[in-house]
């Protein structure tokens, strides 16, 4: 069987020099900025000139998961962790597994399982059903066996959380039916406890937890990988780790030693996630149930979606239009950022979705 790779092609990101971008979900807060600065002034040429040392961040990584270092593996990204989970469960099922995934997910569960040839079950989302969706997701993992279960909690690119008691029968269902389960919490952060989904990590249990959304940390791409001894060996991560570099490790350890600044900041975004929502229904809109950092709302049809993406790009302003996921058509994404950046942004919003008329312009005869 050939596989197509051409969706592999790297999509290079331009960088946006006007206006503010609300489109990626990243950490928007002046208080991370003189932080990251400290970065750059704590750089020192010993750290370029050699090769990485990961002891010391991954012993402080392990201790702020609540974990221990042989239980964790530090990645560039969480992209790169699904693809190692990938790769070990293709050689433990000889290539013949399933991945059961909730979907709409992360594009990494779907290339890496095109690309290995494994077979793709969705737990789909339909019409922002979030329950219907949970009962699909724990009927396939009870009536199969052996697959690799695929979640992230909260959902990127959704919004909705898996309740605890689903979490925790997916979990138990691992055990049962011999189920790799991965829980993507990269947005946990803006939902509860930090550590509330690393501390689920066990025998047949792996959480993936980066700290580009978190700990505004996405252009360092770096992530823990935490699960039992024995699992996180049989992934033969040692080359991966490696690749995680000295830039990004220092990043690492100076945002976790900050810990109660970013707690501050996660809570400001979480106040400011409800006052936009708030806003939202009091226009009449339904917003989409969110953990992370951002909210996603439905404006009903794709090119509602694409003119108000278009008219808040015109104010200065880029947010996400998610027609082209499944189960999202017709919606708009866009990021909570700090009070004062949704301040001023709510309102430019409430002015697109009252005043000016969201339907496409008209197309004139020649």
């Amino acid at each position: 069987m050939t596989v197509d790779l051409r969706h592999l092609m790297p999509i290079r990101r331009q960088t946006q020099r006007n206006g503010i971008d609300l489109s990626k979900n990243e950490l928007i807060h002046p208080r991370t900025d003189e932080l990251l600065r400290a970065v750059g002034r704590a750089l020192s040429p010993q750290m370029l000139r050699h090769y990485p040392a990961t002891a010391e961040s991954a012993a402080l990584l392990a201790a702020y998961f609540g974990t221990d270092t042989d239980h964790l593996v530090l990645t560039p990204g969480s992209d790169a962790a699904i693809r190692l989970v990938c790769e070990y469960y293709r050689r433990s099922t000889q290539g013949s597994g399933t991945v059961l995934l909730q979907d709409p997910n992360y594009p990494a569960w779907e290339h890496t399982a095109r690309l290995l040839g494994l077979t793709l079950h969705r737990a789909t989302l339909d019409d922002g059903d979030l329950a219907g969706q949970q009962r699909r997701l724990l009927h396939a993992a009870r009536t199969t066996a052996n697959a690799l279960v695929a979640v992230s909690v909260p959902n990127g690119p959704a919004g909705g959380v898996l309740s605890p008691a689903a979490l925790t029968e997916l979990c138990e269902l691992a055990q049962e039916r011999r189920h790799i389960l991965v829980v993507d919490s990269c947005y946990q952060a803006f939902h509860g406890p930090l550590t509330e989904q690393a501390a689920r990590a066990g025998d047949r249990v792996l959480v993936v937890q980066s700290l580009s959304k978190s700990h505004a940390l996405a252009g360092s791409r770096i992530a823990v990988l935490i699960g039992a001894p024995e699992l996180i060996g049989g992934l033969a991560a040692g080359p991966l780790e490696h690749a995680v570099s000295s830039t990004s490790l220092l990043a690492s350890r100076v945002a976790v030693e900050h810990h109660e600044m970013f707690q501050d900041v996660w809570n400001e975004i979480r106040q400011m996630r409800t006052r936009a929502a708030e806003m939202l229904h009091g226009l009449g809109h339904a917003p989409l149930p969110s953990g992370g950092n951002f909210i996603t709302v439905s404006l009903g049809r794709t090119q509602r979606a694409a003119a108000c993406a278009a008219r808040l790009a015109d104010a200065g302003y880029s947010v996400c239009d998610l027609s082209d996921v499944p189960g999202l058509t017709g919606c708009v994404r866009f990021t909570i950022a700090d009070a004062g950046t949704t301040e001023r942004f709510l309102p430019v919003l409430r002015r697109v979705l009252v005043e000016a008329p969201l339907a496409p312009p008209p197309v004139h005869a020649p």
